[in-house]
């Protein structure tokens, strides 16, 4: 057979042969008298089997040793591993898809529900709408949607805790305690335009009523990855405001953002000092009782 007539039987193509020969993985036979290779049988067979295991998955770069694998053990137990390998990593691949078929499920379900695609809970959403639309101060509105954008980016960094979620849906869904955050939020809008240093105490109030409403989260069994959120955003606070600049350039409001980071950092290193206590007592009474 020619090159033409192998690439048929194969139903591959010309160039696909002649990718094989420079891998490698098909050797090229013998020109005949007139110029021309001349295929075999054999030949036909292995690139058949080439074209069947890439269709299964094997790498091409791994098929020479699955085609080579006779009745060597130790071949045999590397191929084992090879395709086990494989097989692993598809497992992995069809996870993922599910993953992202759940996830555009969702959102097409939602769409057709009318809701925004958002990665915050419905819920939270509509109370940021909410909010958003009933706002008649423009400044408190472009608090609100930036605070909407700034817990976008916390959920789609994947380090926020559920619990986190839950208690920011509750302070916004709840009307008694809504009322409560529009009003203090309405006081950071005020703060626009002003010196900080002729608005300190108003700040320093803000800050404190603002990191009051994370308390929640610290006390929740879960202080301890959010302290550590905490502290590296009070690091980044304290050694240069650049980002903190960007997401609030005004200096009164970036002023009680730094205050709220602060004091939650405090409050977080304190919940988590207290729960390492509690363990280390306990396991000195674990030991205790072994001992007895």
């Amino acid at each position: 057979m020619r090159i033409g007539e192998l690439a048929t039987a194969a139903d591959t193509t010309v160039r696909t042969i002649r990718h094989y020969h420079r891998l490698g993985l098909l050797p090229e036979p013998p020109r005949s008298s007139n110029g021309y290779r001349v295929y075999s049988m054999e030949d036909l067979v292995r690139l058949m089997r080439i074209r069947w295991l890439a269709g299964a998955g094997v790498p091409l770069g791994a098929i020479p040793t699955v085609i080579g694998t006779t009745d060597d053990s130790e071949a045999r137990d590397d191929l084992t591993a090879d395709l086990e390998a494989l097989i692993a990593d598809l497992d992995a691949q069809v996870h993922a898809l599910d993953g992202k078929r759940r996830a555009l499920s969702a959102m097409l379900e939602g769409h057709r529900r009318g809701e925004t695609l958002s990665p915050l809970p419905e819920s939270l959403v509509q109370a940021f709408a909410e909010l958003i639309d009933g706002e008649q101060d423009p400044r408190t509105r472009e608090v609100f949607e930036r605070e909407r954008d700034s817990w976008e980016v916390i959920v789609l960094s994947g380090q926020v805790p559920e619990s986190f979620l839950d208690a920011a849906t509750v302070l916004l869904v709840d009307p008694a305690q809504r009322d409560s955050v529009v009003a203090l939020y309405r006081r950071f809008g005020a703060l626009a335009g002003h010196r900080p240093d002729d608005v300190r105490d108003e700040i320093d109030a803000v800050a404190e009523e603002m990191a009051g409403f994370f308390g929640v989260l610290i006390g929740s069994g879960e202080g301890g990855v959010f302290a550590d959120w905490a502290a590296t955003a009070a690091a980044y606070a304290e050694e240069g405001q650049f980002m903190m600049s960007e997401v609030l350039p005004d200096p009164a409001q970036r002023a009680v953002a730094i205050g709220v980071i602060g004091r939650v950092a405090d409050k977080a290193g304190k919940s988590a000092d207290k729960a390492g206590k509690s363990a280390d007592k306990a396991g000195k009474s674990a030991d205790k009782a072994g001992r007895s």
